[in-house]
């Protein structure tokens, strides 16, 4: 990785980022949260960010993706982005060109990635 962006897992997770890129079947939900260093790097982050979405829309297996951002002058951002397969998946974000990519996200940037599937809760929501 590189010294401007620092991967972490999300605090209190018992199965790690790396970990977790193992073998699922099915559809998968990547939600990834980005803590700038400070909200005056936005600018930066964001036009990275467009890069970084765009490569990932030309891979086979993205269905769709989304940035959300914290309410107010906040410096958290979170990107949703749901794939056809954890396979498809890993094959993207592995891929030396997108590893390159990530050494250039403004110094400080942290990430929080985590790979989810839909639960089915009866009355409230499917799967």
């Amino acid at each position: 990785m590189s010294q401007n962006l620092t991967v972490h897992d999300l605090p209190g997770t018992i199965l790690p980022y790396r970990d977790q890129i193992g073998s699922h079947e099915g559809p998968i939900t990547f939600i990834n949260t980005f803590i700038l260093a400070s909200p005056d790097v936005e600018e930066a982050f964001l036009a990275h960010w467009v890069t970084d979405a765009g490569y990932m829309k030309a891979q086979d297996g993205m269905l769709k993706a989304q940035l959300h951002r914290a309410v107010g002058k906040n410096n958290v951002f979170i990107n949703v982005a749901v794939w056809e397969s954890l396979e498809k998946f890993r094959q993207a974000v592995t891929n030396p060109e997108f590893q390159r990519s990530l050494a250039k996200y403004p110094p400080g940037t942290s990430m929080f990635p985590v790979i989810t599937t839909k639960v089915a809760v009866p009355g409230v929501c499917l799967a």
